[in-house]
């Protein structure tokens, strides 16, 4: 799949190995973490596919680095494959993995395990608002969702993030948590 979010994320704009994680950072990681050394592997293969092409660039004072661009074979199987996608398998949640073991582990681990949840989920909410707000979206406010795809994904984080953060209320509760 590494391979194919690199050469998604190339259709925006040519970019070096490091350059395209930090746009992955900034935009799917909130939905779809990749690491960079998962992203510099596939820039080779995508290139010895036919996928993409590269250049060397010179930087002063800095290690030369290579950047790589699209290709038309790369655009074609990219629309192919994001055509014939199908959705097969079911999403894995691994807090519900830890929640659901908890009890298994020391009398406090449950309520660690929500806490950090939840700290996760505030980061997640707060995230996803700002890439909307930057793009002028109010998601409480507006009727509308926004048409743009890629704020679609920032809606749905946003989203997710406030729905996991009611399901830890009623977790703390349950769990005789203080509430926060």
């Amino acid at each position: 799949m590494a391979g194919w979010l690199a050469l998604g994320l190339l259709l925006d704009s040519p970019a070096s190995g490091y350059d395209l994680w930090r746009r992955a950072e900034r935009s799917v990681a909130h939905f779809w973490p990749v690491t960079r050394s998962a992203l510099y592997a596939e820039l080779p293969r995508l290139e010895s596919r036919g996928f993409v092409s590269s250049s060397a660039v010179v930087q002063k004072g800095l290690p030369d680095k290579r950047v790589y661009a699209v290709t038309q074979a790369g655009r074609e199987a990219f629309t192919e494959w994001l055509d014939g996608l199908e959705i097969s398998e079911r999403p894995r949640h691994p807090q519900q993995l830890q929640l659901f073991f908890a009890a298994h582990g020391p009398v406090d681990l449950a309520g660690r395990l929500v806490r950090d949840w939840r700290a996760r989920a505030e980061q997640s909410e707060a995230h996803c608002l700002q890439i909307l707000t930057d793009r002028g979206v109010d998601p409480d406010t507006d009727d509308r969702p926004p048409r743009d795809p890629r704020l679609l994904t920032a809606l749905f984080g946003l989203r997710r993030a406030r729905a996991d953060q009611a399901f830890l209320d009623e977790a703390e509760q349950a769990l005789g948590l203080t509430p926060r």
